[in-house]
């Protein structure tokens, strides 16, 4: 049961999932099948948090993408630290992320909290709360390594 590489996959797939580019939309109905019921998405980067579920987080991109105001999504893990106990795991998932294809490097940064549960023979996503790196505001070296 206690298989990080599980994760590790589990991690990226989600990343790729949220990709696109004008030609190729974002995988979200792949989306679902990678967290444990409607799932908790928290985006932090606001005043006030922004919460979803996969559903209404899908909603949210589909009607930007639909409206013409986004055409370019990529973000990526650089660095990772996973917990697991038992059939419970937590990661600090360091990205870094563009809105745009010619967005210069180095692309922007953030961290993702990502909470798992071990179900039916398999690791699913439960939660995430995300917060992009913005003055006074740094990631910790510790988590760069």
């Amino acid at each position: 049961m206690i298989n990080i590489q599980e994760i590790d996959h589990l991690t990226e797939k989600f990343y790729n999932c949220i990709c696109f580019n004008a030609e190729h939309y974002p995988k979200f109905d792949e989306l679902q099948e990678l967290f444990y019921d409607g799932g908790k998405l928290i985006n932090n980067n606001f005043e006030q948090p922004i919460d979803f579920t996969v559903q209404s987080y899908v909603q949210a991109i589909m009607h930007q993408i639909d409206e013409g105001n986004v055409t370019f999504y990529s973000q990526q893990e650089i660095s990772d630290k996973t917990e697991i106990f038992g059939s419970i795991a937590q990661r600090i998932s360091v990205y870094e992320y563009a809105s745009a294809a010619a967005a210069p490097q180095p692309w922007k940064r953030g961290i993702n909290y990502i909470q798992y549960i071990f179900h039916n023979g398999k690791w699913l996503i439960t939660a995430m709360i995300w917060s992009d790196e913005k003055e006074p505001i740094k990631i910790p070296e510790t988590y760069l390594l």
